[in-house]
């Protein structure tokens, strides 16, 4: 694991100077840390959690390599974080997510991942425009299996949003050669309710989806 991004992180970047803060620190009281005071609707009082997370403080773990790439296809892969892991309350009342990002760098694959019974939204942060594939599995295909030659392929330039719905298989690629590509991602989990159908499906034989890590 590495903190606060992969190597190349600084390298790419034009150097800013940070924001003079001084007037809004007499007029404010500016928290430093990651954790404030919120209301909690499933226990009706108020509780301290954490709200912020600085990239400084993350780690990044190195996605995987799928043996399933073709010998054409780059062996780079990205590096992960993860800024929250809210889980659903007792009650089942309000789904828990996890929300992070995922930093790709030039020629960088994110191997085609099943989401589950989950959804997840991607936000592309920053990259060259353009570059960076998001690639959807065909529905109509054997079990929900990425095909790449049937699979539904987006380019996408910085600020472009995707989602992907729960069952579904996907894919991301940064086909640039030079800038390194940073999207931010969040999954919502699935209610207990949800889990249940699908245990259910699975008992009559009924296909479900891939879990999503």
């Amino acid at each position: 694991k590495r903190s606060g991004g992969d190597d190349d992180s600084d390298d790419d970047e034009p150097s800013r100077e940070p924001f003079d803060d001084k007037s809004l620190r007499k007029k404010y009281k500016i928290r430093t840390g990651e954790s404030g005071h919120v209301w909690s609707e499933t226990l009706e009082n108020t509780l301290p959690t954490k709200v912020v997370s600085r990239l400084d403080g993350r780690s990044f773990s190195k996605l995987p390599l799928s043996s399933d790439r073709k010998k054409r296809e780059s062996k780079v892969v990205g590096f992960a974080s993860q800024a929250f892991h809210v889980q659903t309350d007792d009650d089942d009342l309000f789904p828990g997510y996890i929300a992070g990002n995922v930093v790709m760098p030039p020629r960088g694959i994110k191997d085609a991942e099943g989401v589950g019974l989950c959804s997840q939204v991607f936000n592309v942060g920053d990259c060259q425009p353009n570059s960076v594939e998001f690639a959807l599995a065909d529905p109509n295909g054997q079990d929900g299996e990425f095909d790449p030659r049937t699979a539904q392929r987006y380019l996408l330039s910085k600020g472009d949003m995707f989602q992907i719905p729960p069952g579904n298989v996907y894919r991301i690629e940064n086909h640039s050669k030079t800038d390194r590509a940073t999207l931010f991602w969040t999954i919502v989990k699935c209610t207990g309710k949800a889990e249940g159908s699908d245990e259910d499906d699975e008992d009559d034989g009924s296909r479900s989806g891939e879990t999503s890590s």
